[in-house]
């Protein structure tokens, strides 16, 4: 039998509530909006108020990953007991995998809070959690169906020719629905912007152009991509490579895949993506050819690709054939924007002897005038390469070779901090008491043995007295914790010390920049100074992906010679 709350005991409840739906297009047409106004019913039926900090809603979030913002925050809330009750609509809305369903429900039990599911209850009896055990499964089994259902389908439909298994239209085209093309999808050539396409290759295959050339004709007469926005080099090459406009548009050019992690996020985006998963480029056999009306010709499509080939191969605007040591670590630290060596940018250079050379440099983006309409929004100078690389590579290698300096930092860390002087195991025996304390009150309030003027003082203390425990025990788990953090540090450093003094000396270019990579986590640009930012990890050249996160950050300042 179920127990009726009473206001006095539903007033002592923080109640928070997760909704997330999977895509974009879910987001964009509110079906999230419907989870929200049931669950802020349910909360109401149940004589509670939802605090805007607790609520946590992932728009767009796939649940086939346990990375996602807003999830993290609300576990980061459980664990500091921040609610004592989570609403969420369906199991499948934490995550679409039966296994972490279990995992973020045991968690989440483990820290105190009561799960409600509005389409189902848990805990009452064995045979409802076997029905959401149950349910966990279906929808994981459903979901993968659901996906294997759709791909077949597609792939059925692209080997019939279909024009509705591509969907977007590409630059010189509209998509033209079945509802709108008579009962079949097609692509319909949009004739001001065929004329953009075919100047472009004909600059490309007749002027011989590249693509940086290309993307500034363009924004010279006025002419904006399909986004409204200026074209880029990328942009361009993309289009050339883009096989539709010779009448055959391909179907399963690219897939999906494991997720591929960056060295660093990009300027505006967060540290971890929508969806854990990368793009790569499709095998041949799932690749289907859709016929769809030609722009240009084969001919003119085929000399535009050899003329960009004879591009990359002069090395006009590609990296590929130089390798940089600090490629992909650099960032500007006054616009935000990476730094970066562009193969074949030289800046002339006269040296105190007099004698002029050219030399090679790390430049901000912000800086370069094509990506901001002629205005550059950043005035970071740009910093000599081999001056640069040498200065990083100088203090990596200091770090290396005297792991003495860094274990001598750990333990200064280690012993550092004042131990607080509780004993965690009797701190969670006294709120666990004072919880009992506040149901015994509440019963006794119930049953008049106590006015309510005696109730509401002595049941105030008892919560600020579990809230003063609460704090006691979080800051001696923390503490505990980054012991533990230390500990396994120290014990690791000699070995550490052994694996990273061999062949420094005959280390290659490749060598040092995996090393480098390993142990550095951004290096941002200041105008004065080059800040180096390390982390350092219990096991950083061990076999295999690391299971732990980065224990901690250090900070270098580095001052190489300008010019």
């Amino acid at each position: 039998m179920t127990k009726q709350r009473t206001p006095v005991e539903s007033s002592c409840i923080r109640a928070a509530m997760y909704a997330r739906v999977s895509s974009d297009q879910q987001a964009q047409q509110g079906t999230i909006e419907s989870q929200i106004e049931d669950i802020q019913r349910r909360v109401q039926t149940d004589g509670l108020t939802l605090e805007p900090e607790l609520c946590f809603i992932d728009d767009g979030h796939t649940g086939s990953t346990l990375i996602r913002p807003a999830l993290e925050r609300l576990r980061d809330m459980a664990w500091a007991g921040g609610f004592q009750r989570l609403y969420v609509h369906s199991p499948d809305r934490l995550a679409r995998k039966y296994a972490w369903q279990v995992l973020l429900v045991d968690e989440l039990r483990r820290g105190g809070v009561e799960i409600v599911f509005l389409n189902r209850s848990i805990g009452a009896s064995p045979e409802e959690d076997l029905l959401l055990q149950m349910q966990g499964m279906i929808a994981e089994y459903e979901r993968t169906k659901i996906m294997e259902r759709s791909r077949r389908g597609k792939r059925q439909a692209a080997q019939r020719g279909l024009v509705n298994v591509l969907v977007k239209a590409p630059y010189g085209y509209r998509y033209i629905g079945k509802h709108e093309g008579g009962g079949q999808a097609q692509y319909q050539v949009d004739f001001e912007q065929a004329k953009v396409v075919r100047k472009i290759f004909e600059w490309v295959a007749l002027e011989r152009m590249s693509s940086h050339q290309v993307a500034r004709r363009l924004a010279r007469e006025g002419i904006v991509s399909a986004k409204g926005s200026r074209w880029c080099a990328v942009t361009v090459l993309k289009l050339l490579r883009n096989r539709a406009y010779t009448g055959q548009a391909v179907y399963g050019k690219t897939r999906t895949g494991e997720y591929r992690p960056r060295l660093r996020p990009g300027r505006g985006r967060p540290a971890q993506p929508r969806r854990a998963e990368t793009r790569y480029p499709g095998r041949p056999e799932d690749q289907f050819v859709i016929p769809v009306p030609a722009i240009v010709s084969q001919e003119l499509f085929d000399a535009a690709a050899a003329q960009v080939e004879e591009n990359r191969k002069r090395s006009r605007h590609d990296e590929g054939n130089q390798t940089y040591l600090l490629a992909g670590l650099l960032e500007c630290d006054c616009c935000g924007y990476a730094y970066s060596a562009r193969g074949g940018r030289r800046f002339a250079l006269q040296s105190a002897a007099g004698v002029k050379g050219i030399y090679p440099y790390y430049r901000c983006s912000g800086t370069d005038p094509r990506r901001f309409d002629g205005q550059p929004i950043c005035s970071n100078k740009p910093v000599r390469l081999d001056r640069l690389d040498a200065a990083v590579w100088a203090d990596v290698r200091a770090v290396l070779e005297n792991p003495a300096d860094l274990k001598r930092e750990f333990e200064r860390r280690l012993h550092g901090e004042t131990e607080p002087d509780v004993n965690l195991v009797q701190i969670n025996k006294q709120i666990a008491s004072a919880q009992r304390s506040i149901s015994r009150l509440i019963d006794a309030y119930e049953s008049g043995l106590l006015e309510k003027t005696e109730f509401e003082p002595r049941i105030q203390h008892t919560r600020q007295r579990i809230e003063r425990l609460e704090k006691e025990a979080s800051a001696a788990s923390d503490y505990a914790a980054r012991q533990a953090e230390l500990r396994l540090v120290l014990n690791h450093m000699d070995q550490f010390a052994r694996q990273v003094r061999q062949g420094l000396d005959q280390a290659d270019i490749i060598t040092r920049r995996e090393i480098v990579r390993s142990l550095v986590k951004v290096i941002k640009i200041e105008p004065e100074h080059v800040r180096i930012t390390y982390r350092v990890s219990p096991r950083p050249f061990a076999e295999g992906r690391s299971r732990g996160q980065i224990q901690r950050h250090c900070h270098h300042r580095v001052r190489p010679d300008h010019p």
